[in-house]
C-alpha cells in the first residue's frame, strides 16, 4: 500500500485524500495466524506539514475466526481508525513516534498492519448469544441440547457454592 506524495511535498499545507485495496496473506500474531477472508480496503487523508506526513484513515477488512466458545469457524467484518506520522528516513533521528518513508513513495502497510494488530479483540465469539461447548461432553450446545449436569465450580472456594441455600 503506497502513497504517492509528489503533489504533497510541493504543496505544504494541502490535504489529499486516497483510497487503497490490497490483498493481504495470513499474518502470525500473539501465537495464533491471522486470516484475511477480505482485502484490506483504506481510506483516508494525508497532508504534508514540511517536516512530516500526517495520514488519516479508515481500514476495513473480513477476518476469518475461530469461535472462543463453541470453536466453529466463521467471518466477522473488522474496521478501525488510524492515525500516524511519517518522516523522512534520512531525518527520522531518535524519533521512534513516527514511520520512515524515502522519495516520494509512503509505504502504509506497516503503519496500517500496527493498528491492525494493536486493536485485534483477545478472542472472538460467533455470535453474543453462542452457548459455546458442553464441558461435560463436549458437544456444540449452538447444534445440541445435552442433559449434562453442570460442572460443579473446584477450587478452594467450592464449598462455599451452597453457601446460604440450606434451608
Amino acid at each position: 500500500m503506497e502513497l504517492q506524495l509528489a503533489a504533497a511535498l510541493k504543496q505544504p499545507g494541502e490535504s489529499f485524500s486516497f483510497a487503497l485495496e490490497e490483498p493481504v496473506g495470513p499474518q502470525p500474531f500473539g501465537g495464533r495466524t491471522v486470516a484475511f477472508a477480505a482485502p484490506l480496503s483504506v481510506t483516508g487523508r494525508y497532508v504534508f506539514d514540511g517536516k512530516a506526513v500526517a495520514v488519516e484513515g479508515t481500514a476495513r477488512t473480513c477476518l476469518r475466526s475461530v469461535c472462543a466458545r463453541c470453536a466453529e469457524p466463521f467471518e466477522e467484518p473488522f474496521a478501525f481508525r488510524f492515525s500516524e506520522r511519517f518522516v523522512k528516513a534520512s531525518e527520522q533521528g531518535a524519533d521512534e513516534e513516527s514511520y520512515p518513508y524515502e522519495g516520494s513513495v509512503l509505504s502504509l502497510t506497516q503503519a496500517v498492519m500496527d493498528n491492525l494488530f494493536l486493536q485485534l479483540p483477545l478472542t472472538s465469539v460467533c455470535r453474543p448469544d453462542c452457548k459455546g461447548l458442553c464441558p461435560v461432553c463436549g458437544v456444540n450446545r449452538n447444534h445440541t441440547a445435552c442433559n449434562c449436569a453442570p460442572a460443579r465450580p473446584a477450587g478452594p472456594f467450592a464449598a462455599l457454592h451452597d453457601f446460604g441455600n440450606e434451608r
